[in-house]
C-alpha cells in the first residue's frame, strides 16, 4: 500500500523548526485528522505538548493525561489521532524497531520521522503496513 497523507507546508514546516530547535534531543508532536479513504489521510492539526515524560536523544514521550485531553479535544469535532512525528536527531527518517511496535500496539494509522543532519530536516510518513514512505501532498 503506497498512502497518501495531505498535510499544510506551514504546518510541517514549524514541525521542523521545532525539531531543529529540540535538537539533540527527540521531540514529537501528534498528529490529528480525518481519514480520508483506505489510502489516505489529511493531518489537519499537530499537537505539542509543554512538557515530555521522557525527551533524550533516543526516545521522546508524553504524559498519558495529555495524550487523553488531545482524544478529548478532537472526538467531537470528528476528528480522531491519527498518529505521531517525532524526530531522529542522529539517523535517517526511517521507522526504528520501536517506531513500528509503537504504532502496531497503539494502532497508529502514521508514524511520521524528521531527520536532521547538520541543520537540515528531511521528514517522511510511514504506514505500518508498507516498506514504501507515504506520498506527501500539501494543501
Amino acid at each position: 500500500m503506497f498512502a497518501k497523507v495531505r498535510v499544510k507546508k506551514n504546518a510541517l514546516n514549524y514541525f521542523r523548526k521545532k525539531a531543529r530547535e529540540s535538537f539533540p534531543l527527540e521531540m514529537l508532536a501528534y498528529l490529528v485528522g480525518k481519514v480520508i479513504s483506505v489510502d489516505e489521510v489529511e493531518i489537519t492539526d499537530f499537537v505539542y505538548t509543554k512538557n515530555y515524560h521522557t525527551q533524550t536523544t533516543g526516545e521522546v514521550k508524553w504524559f498519558q493525561e495529555d495524550f487523553d485531553k488531545i482524544k478529548e479535544k478532537f472526538e467531537p469535532q470528528g476528528k480522531r489521532i491519527l498518529g505521531d512525528c517525532h524526530s531522529h536527531p542522529s539517523w535517517d527518517a526511517v521507522m526504528s524497531k520501536t517506531d513500528y511496535n509503537g504504532a502496531i500496539t497503539e494502532s497508529l494509522f502514521i508514524c511520521g520521522i524528521c531527520s536532521i543532519y547538520n541543520g537540515r530536516t528531511r521528514v517522511r510518513f510511514w504506514v505500518p503496513t508498507s516498506a514504501l514512505p507515504c506520498k506527501i501532498v500539501y494543501i
